[in-house]
């Protein structure tokens, strides 16, 4: 069974109250929000210790936080942030509101999007779960008909993928993907 995990920035939430998990046959995935560094060190050391083979984190997380994070997987957990283009990163510049995020993760064994939502104050996130990129792309237009402020993606979306989700929101929502640079 392998282990994913997407680490969202989301203030004064913190794993207890803020996580979803999805599972299947072959699949554990865990959306988790996190408050602050020190709880973000926290569960990644835990999610380490779990067999976790791959976190991803959310744009708001800075390229010393996935080395830091990388060490403390020891290298045993890939670990990438979502990142932008420079012409998605220009719109994700002019926004004034986070409220709404968009995640869309590849799971190779999902029948029909599946769909998960975590709510606070400070951040709605939905995670949308698909099996390949036809359904990627209506995940995406789903999201962006939602008004969703921006959406990420899982590391399986490569540039070209990323690219077409880019396409697929037709300029309705910045797009970045944990799979931009790596």
């Amino acid at each position: 069974m392998t282990k994913y995990a997407l680490m969202i920035k989301v203030p004064g939430e913190s794993p207890a109250t803020y996580s979803k998990v999805f599972e299947n046959r072959d699949s554990h995935d865990l959306y988790v929000g996190v408050g602050d560094m020190d709880t973000a060190a926290e569960l990644m050391k835990q999610l380490a210790e779990e067999g976790y083979e791959t976190v991803n984190l959310c744009g708001g997380f800075d390229d010393e936080a996935v080395q830091e994070f990388t060490g403390i997987g020891q290298g045993k957990v890939k670990v990438s942030a979502a990142r932008y283009s420079p012409e998605e990163l220009s719109k994700l510049e002019k926004l004034t509101s986070f409220k709404e995020y968009g995640f869309i993760s590849f799971m190779p064994d999902v029948e029909q999007i599946e769909r998960l939502n975590l709510f606070s104050g400070e951040c709605n996130t939905h995670v949308l779960l698909v099996r390949d990129m036809e359904m990627a792309c209506q995940a995406a237009d789903e999201l962006a008909g939602m008004g969703i402020d921006c959406i990420e993606l899982c590391g399986w979306f490569d540039p070209p993928k990323t690219q077409s989700i880019i396409d697929a929101v037709k300029g309705n929502a910045p797009v970045g993907s944990c799979g931009y640079f790596n």
